[in-house]
């Protein structure tokens, strides 16, 4: 009896140092898969091979892997359709400008009667193409983005200093700082296209606060105004291309400003988003901490 028990002791020890085994092993395997993906998502890596082995976690790592490859190419075919619009704009424009130009030459020749309306369409044009063209080649990643660590409220003030002279009666206030991995120049002209937005949609004594925010995983940059806010069913389409806050068309924006600002949110791996709170509008743009390096395409 004795001998029997020893035996079965014995067998449930191996048995369960197998287990131990096999689950250090696949929680080696799902550190390692864990990686890659974090790898993968910064822009770090390319696809690894599919793995070979004969394993139930094979195949779940091959599908990831899978995953994985679908990703990369839906992201080369956007970019390439990103590409082929730029070069398209880009085109065009090129051929617009010449006849924008002699246009606006024998406008200020002529002392015509509707010459200031004239030119003041002329000047809307140009505004339009050039920022078009800029949208799309920000689009396109035609743009080489320098990624490095910054404090946003640094921007945030630079840009509000550049905003409040056209927008002397605004109040713009910055609350809280964060350091964020990010391109200066288009963060910059992010915040700068807010904060303009902001003003041009409030009233004489329009209040516009900038606040940021950093946890463990994102920074968080809200702009949010006095002005009312906009219809619940138009928020979902502020930042397509042309799309207004507002049917207001004093303001000589072209309708491209807030697009820009998701395109810099998305070249920055983030997102942005807005909602109607207290009485206005405010948009939160969301920047994802990421410790490996950023990839700039």
């Amino acid at each position: 009896m004795n001998a029997w028990c020893l035996a079965l002791m014995i067998g449930l020890g191996i048995a369960l140092a197998v287990c131990l085994i096999k689950l250090c092993l696949q929680a080696r395997e799902c550190l390692r898969l864990s990686e890659q993906l974090e790898r993968f998502l910064s822009g770090e890596t390319q696809t690894p091979a599919f793995s070979v082995r004969d394993n139930r976690f094979a195949l779940f790592e091959n599908a990831v892997i899978e995953l994985e490859t679908s990703l990369l190419q839906s992201r080369e075919n956007e970019r390439e359709e990103s590409r082929r619009t730029a070069q398209l704009l880009a085109d065009v424009s090129h051929q617009l400008k010449t006849p924008l130009a002699g246009l606006r030459l024998y406008c200020e020749l002529d002392a015509a009667r509707h010459q200031k309306e004239s030119l003041q369409l002329i000047e809307h044009m140009e505004k339009l193409i050039y920022s078009l063209l800029r949208l799309e080649k920000l689009r396109a990643g035609a743009y080489e983005l320098n990624f490095q660590m910054l404090n946003v409220e640094d921007l945030a003030r630079e840009a509000a200093w550049e905003v409040g002279a056209l927008f002397p009666g605004k109040k713009i206030q910055i609350k809280g700082q964060a350091p964020a991995r990010c391109d200066g120049y288009w963060m910059g002209e992010a915040l700068m296209n807010l904060l303009k937005n902001a003003c041009e949609h409030t009233g004489k004594d329009g209040q516009i606060v900038v606040e940021i925010q950093r946890n463990d995983g994102a920074v968080l940059i809200q702009v949010s105004d006095n002005g009312g806010g906009v219809e619940e069913a138009a928020l979902p389409h502020l930042f397509r291309r042309f799309s207004r806050v507002s049917s207001n068309e004093q303001t000589g924006g072209v309708g491209l400003g807030l697009a820009i600002v998701r395109a810099v949110a998305e070249q920055h791996h983030g997102s942005v988003s807005a909602a109607n709170i207290n009485g206005g509008l405010c948009v939160s743009i969301y920047l994802p901490i990421l410790y490996t390096h950023l990839k700039k395409t």
